[in-house]
């Protein structure tokens, strides 16, 4: 009777330890503290395709399918983050750009849409989409940058780097 207490007792252990939720992590682009140029002159926006305004990381499962992590977050809205990160990129570039979120009140004067931006099953992630100046130019993009090793850390510097692509094709 002991022995079949204690193989329940044990069971019961091994079963609420692998019940336990998984702990909720939050993530960072590494560029998205804005720095602010000595002088700006032109305001950027960035705007999100539905899929990516969600708190969640993106990660495409298959041809068909993206997956909205539920337990792997933004530390802060992406729109905001990836504002910043780009005006950054843009800046080192010789631009004086400034996010709108911080731009009080001023008119965006280039503002980028994004449809992706995602880690992808084929060891890769994508970002895409269009810039559109003031002046009504538009300059689309589409750039897919090799993940080197695995999870989201991993994803998250490989989405960087593309954003460094996506500043080069777009600066003005």
């Amino acid at each position: 009777m002991r022995r079949f207490a204690f193989t329940l007792a044990a069971a019961a252990a091994l079963l609420s330890a692998c019940a336990a939720a998984p702990q909720t992590e939050y993530y960072q682009l590494p560029d998205s503290a804005f720095h602010a140029p000595r002088q700006t002159l032109t305001v950027l926006n960035v705007v999100l395709a539905e899929p990516l305004n969600s708190s969640g990381l993106l990660y495409q499962t298959d041809p068909h399918r993206v997956n909205i992590a539920q337990k792997n977050l933004w530390a802060e809205p992406l729109q905001q983050a990836l504002s910043s990160a780009l005006a950054n990129k843009l800046n080192r570039m010789g631009g004086a750009f400034q996010p709108q979120h911080l731009a009080a009140g001023k008119t965006a004067t280039l503002t980028v849409y994004l449809d992706r931006f995602q880690g992808t099953f084929h060891g890769h992630t994508e970002i895409s989409g269009y810039a559109q100046l003031s002046n009504g130019s538009i300059q689309s993009f589409q750039v897919q940058t090799p993940q080197q090793g695995d999870g989201y850390g991993a994803m998250l510097d490989s989405l960087n780097q593309g954003l460094d692509e996506v500043a080069r094709q777009i600066a003005p």
